[in-house]
């Protein structure tokens, strides 16, 4: 609804819950050190031939000591597939768990394949990850040593 702007009421908007509880968890997941103090880099994202839809998607990462976080957007209305190539050479010859800090979904990969190949990725329209990445040792999951500043391990 457009309202004339010298008019100081409009009418009361229903709270979109889902909406804040996704900001809510967005705000908590970037209130971080490795955001503001890491490193930035953007990543290379690659298609196929008949599949150019990787143009739709955006990827970048951040790393701060032993924390690290990879983001990946889809910023059109269709879906959108991708191999995005992480650029950390640590990731080789290791197993990495990608914690989604949206979504609360963990998946394992290979370090070599985020690396080199790339890390498929298969979003739908307008969706985002904001993936926290944590080594895995010997089958298990190795905890970064950097601080949270929410109260979570």
């Amino acid at each position: 609804m457009r309202l004339p702007v010298f008019l100081g009421r409009r009418p009361e908007e229903p709270v979109d819950q889902d909406l804040a509880a996704f900001y809510r968890r967005l705000l908590n997941a970037v209130n971080r050190e490795v955001f503001r103090n890491g490193e930035w880099r953007l990543c290379a994202r690659s298609g196929w031939p008949d599949n150019q839809s990787c143009l739709n998607i955006l990827a970048w990462c951040w790393v701060k000591d032993d924390e690290r976080y990879l983001i990946i957007v889809n910023f059109k209305q269709d879906a959108a597939q991708a191999r995005v190539q992480v650029p950390w050479d640590a990731l080789r010859g290791k197993s990495w768990r990608l914690n989604d800090v949206l979504s609360g979904q963990a998946y394992d990969r290979s370090g070599d394949e985020m690396r080199d190949a790339g890390l498929y990725v298969d979003l739908d329209r307008g969706n985002a990850t904001c993936s926290r990445c944590v080594r895995c040792e010997r089958g298990h999951v190795r905890r970064p040593t950097a601080t949270v500043y929410d109260g979570h391990p």
